[in-house]
């Protein structure tokens, strides 16, 4: 386990700057998700397909810039949520996981927990529901680091 020490020039509650990798095969979703975590000044990557969000974050790697966190649609054309967030977590061991669908089931729910994700998200997309994990997120980090 890596230890750091805490600035006392910096807040505890200060926000923390993500890297935050955004797959969704719909451009609009993406757009939306974008207009939420933008103003935060989050680094926000974009993928619409599973394996196009693999070869983001191992080129990502290869530049040494972290991922610290994944927004994904469970429903793509290529793989799905799961299959993708099991390739990045291969990439970035740390990554963490927030899914979002349409559809409903507990299935789905335990699947991403099985997963290691943080939370599923409903779409349509709640602005509150997606700054509230992604902060979540970025407290627990801190709270890490």
């Amino acid at each position: 386990m890596e230890f750091t020490w805490l600035d006392p020039s910096r807040p505890s509650d200060a926000p923390r700057k993500l890297h935050i990798l955004l797959v969704d095969d719909d451009e609009r979703c993406l757009e939306s998700l974008e207009s939420i975590l933008a103003p935060d000044g989050h680094d926000l990557f974009f993928a619409t397909r599973g394996f196009e969000a693999v070869e983001y974050a191992r080129a990502l790697r290869g530049k040494k810039v972290p991922l610290d966190l994944s927004i994904l649609d469970f429903n793509m054309p290529d793989l799905n949520g799961i299959e993708t967030f099991r390739k990045l977590v291969v990439e970035f061991p740390r990554v963490e996981g927030i899914f979002i669908s349409g559809e409903e089931s507990k299935e789905l729910e335990n699947e991403v927990k099985l997963v290691g994700g943080r939370v599923l998200v409903r779409k349509p997309l709640d602005i509150v529901s997606v700054r509230t994990a992604v902060s979540e997120f970025a407290a627990s980090r801190r709270r890490i680091n």
